[in-house]
């Protein structure tokens, strides 16, 4: 289980005597496709991490919109913010496909795991990314039409083809409709500018089904909206 842990980015820098401490104290659970881990609103306070697959933080706007704000994958972790300031759950949590969990009492979180100076510090790093990819979506929201509110949002969802690094893998199990509540767009649109980006060659199918993206052709299409 130690060894498991070190995989996870908060926890990456922490002392063996802390992880041996989570170990016996984590709860793991695993949970199928499109299940709702958390709930906006839940008054649960536990601590999430993610051993294996990825799942989507999400909001509903007031016309009952889904609005996906985050995407948590693999190393990652969820939940912190409730166990920290004692509020209700601010987002709802739901999975992309199967997820392999661990649960971290809020309780142990509190007394023991925020205690210690590397995980606070590697906190500190993960709610700087979200509040910096935060400012670039609104920044997209607010001046970049679809069709690059689409290709900022997927390359931010995609990861670098270990195979091909001149492309990008859209994370797997994401659909149209997803995809569109990240970029503020509806399932429809999504659908057609798809098409359009296969047209054009910037994103295409691979022959394992997964769709991949050429860098240099969106990075030169989002020239304006990302520091490169």
């Amino acid at each position: 289980m130690i060894d498991q842990l070190q995989n996870i980015d908060v926890f990456k820098r922490c002392n063996n005597d802390l992880l041996e401490k989570i170990s016996k104290t984590i709860i793991i659970k695993d949970e199928v496709s499109n299940t709702t881990i958390l709930n906006h609103g839940d008054d649960s306070k536990h601590v999430y991490v993610i051993f294996e697959g990825s799942a989507i933080i999400a909001q509903l706007s007031e016309d009952g919109k889904v609005v996906g704000l985050e995407l948590v994958k693999s190393g990652g972790c969820f939940g912190e913010m409730s166990a920290i300031d004692g509020s209700k759950r601010s987002a709802s949590v739901i999975s992309l496909g199967p997820v392999k969990l661990g649960i971290i009492n809020y309780i142990f979180f509190r007394n023991h795991i925020l205690q210690d100076y590397d995980f606070c510090r590697a906190l500190l790093v993960k709610f700087t990314g979200v509040v910096r990819r935060a400012n670039q979506q609104i920044l997209s929201l607010a001046t970049a039409n679809a069709r690059k509110r689409l290709l900022l949002q997927m390359m931010r969802l995609s990861l670098i083809n270990n195979k091909n690094p001149t492309t990008m893998v859209l994370e797997k199990g994401l659909t149209h409709n997803a995809i569109g509540s990240f970029a503020g767009i509806s399932r429809e649109t999504v659908t057609r500018l798809i098409s359009e980006l296969k047209s054009d060659k910037t994103i295409w199918t691979s022959g394992s089904g997964n769709l991949e993206m050429n860098i240099e052709k969106v990075f030169k299409e989002l020239r304006s909206l990302i520091n490169i």
